[in-house]
């Protein structure tokens, strides 16, 4: 387990309760952390050893006891099966997964920010070895991929497939605010915008959005776990910065299908992302996952409809959708799937840099600026993601969002610009050597 985060620390505890998995070395930064971690998930004290040499490490593992250390090289020599990269870091995602693929490992990628960079080298360089690179159930590109290809494998024509933000939109009717991520927003229209009268689905769901506009609407991990999708699908986004409409869950197939069945859509095959609105008493989409699928049998969907499914106003289409994702507690499905049946729980052989996550000015930035990656979410301020078609790294292409923390920008940058190679120097690191390692991979000339 490398990173001793949320997901990491979800996956110990689990494997605390499984007959399948052991769960026995843990690296973070700090090995007292990640050893704190272990004792978190109910290891007794005197059954866990800090560790911070491959000596030490080796004869904790002889001994029986749980492994708390502070870097790979450490472990990496040991006989374990799967690494779990859940730092959340971009270029030591990198660095990790390649080593454990270089010893010999299985990786099960939660760092989706390396992934969006560098997934599909990743990919090809753990098949190589004999070993399986694979995103991970509990969070959604993996859950997503799921889905859309069982809908593909029993024949649905996919329209639209994607996931809810991360927090919904919480409407308190009395309060007159919308609550979202624990901060309140005063939505005095909201009770004009509830409902969607016939015929003015597409005004008053932009409405919404506007009188929300305080309220981040798309952000840079949602992008980004969709550009994971999209490298294992085939799926686009209909436009590079989303619709990101804010709606309902049962408005989600009349309002993501094509224009000529009431939608917003240019075409079928589509990614997406929407913003869940409901009242404090209904139940939430949790950021779950979902495909918007063609009803061509009206008999069958009526049925269907009968029994609560959620359908379009014209009954053109239908949503089928998992409400959750459930971290670390759900990814060791995915570990067992990848060491005992040899099987990734994303695409495997058809992943492809088809798309890449990138970074569009929201404000002049000035030469000399160096960018820097923030917060949880891993934004960086003043640039707003977009998804283009994937490319090589070459002067004139967009920058891999990812690979811009601690980037220096060479040259003035209007608000507005896509930021492409020519405007910034990029910090080597073991994510850039790998992505021009992918470069020459999918994109070298016969």
């Amino acid at each position: 387990m490398a990173g001793a985060g949320d997901f990491g620390r979800g996956v110990l505890r689990q494997a605390r309760q499984m007959k399948g998995l052991s769960a026995r070395i843990a690296i973070d930064i700090d090995a007292k952390t990640a050893a704190e971690a272990i004792r978190q998930s109910g290891v007794p004290d005197h059954l866990v050893m800090v560790c911070q040499s491959i000596d030490e490490a080796s004869r904790a593992w002889e001994k029986g006891l749980f492994i708390g250390a502070g870097s790979l090289d450490c472990v990496k020599h040991l006989p374990f099966d799967i690494l779990v990269e859940s730092t959340g870091i971009p270029t030591a995602g990198a660095r990790h997964a390649e080593e454990a693929i270089l010893a010999g490992k299985h990786v099960g990628i939660a760092t989706k920010e390396t992934e969006s960079v560098v997934g599909p080298y990743l990919t090809r360089l753990a098949e190589r070895h004999g070993r399986i690179f694979t995103p991970l159930d509990g969070d959604q590109p993996s859950l997503l991929i799921g889905l859309a290809t069982w809908a593909e494998t029993l024949g649905f024509q996919i329209i639209a497939a994607g996931k809810s933000s991360e927090y919904d939109f919480i409407w308190d009717e009395q309060d007159g605010a919308v609550w979202c991520n624990g901060e309140r927003y005063l939505a005095p229209d909201m009770a004009a915008q509830w409902t969607l009268p016939e015929g003015q689905e597409h005004s008053v769901v932009l409405a919404r959005g506007e009188s929300l506009s305080a309220i981040p609407q798309i952000s840079a991990p949602d992008l980004c776990e969709m550009t994971n999708v999209g490298n294992a699908t085939g799926l686009v986004p209909d436009r590079p910065a989303f619709h990101a409409l804010v709606l309902r869950s049962h408005e989600v197939p009349t309002l993501l299908d094509l224009k000529a069945e009431g939608g917003v859509l240019h075409a079928k095959g589509r990614l997406e992302v929407f913003n869940c609105l409901r009242r404090p008493d209904e139940l939430s989409f949790a950021g779950g996952v979902f495909v918007v699928v063609r009803c061509d049998n009206p008999d069958a969907w009526d049925l269907l409809r009968g029994k609560g499914h959620v359908l379009s106003r014209r009954g053109s289409a239908a949503m089928v959708y998992l409400p959750r994702h459930l971290l670390g507690l759900e990814a060791p499905i995915s570990l067992l799937d990848a060491v005992l049946k040899g099987l990734p729980s994303g695409g495997g052989s058809a992943v492809a840099p088809r798309l890449d996550l990138t970074a569009r000015a929201t404000q002049d930035v000035a030469a000399g600026q160096r960018l820097e990656m923030k917060g949880h979410h891993r934004h960086i301020a003043g640039l707003r993601p977009e998804v283009h078609p994937g490319a090589a790294l070459t002067d004139g292409q967009p920058v891999p969002f990812y690979l811009l923390p601690g980037a220096e920008v060479i040259r003035p940058i209007a608000a507005g610009a896509t930021i492409s190679m020519g405007d910034v120097a990029l910090p080597e690191s073991p994510l850039l050597t790998l992505r021009q390692a992918q470069d020459a991979m999918f994109f070298a000339a016969p």
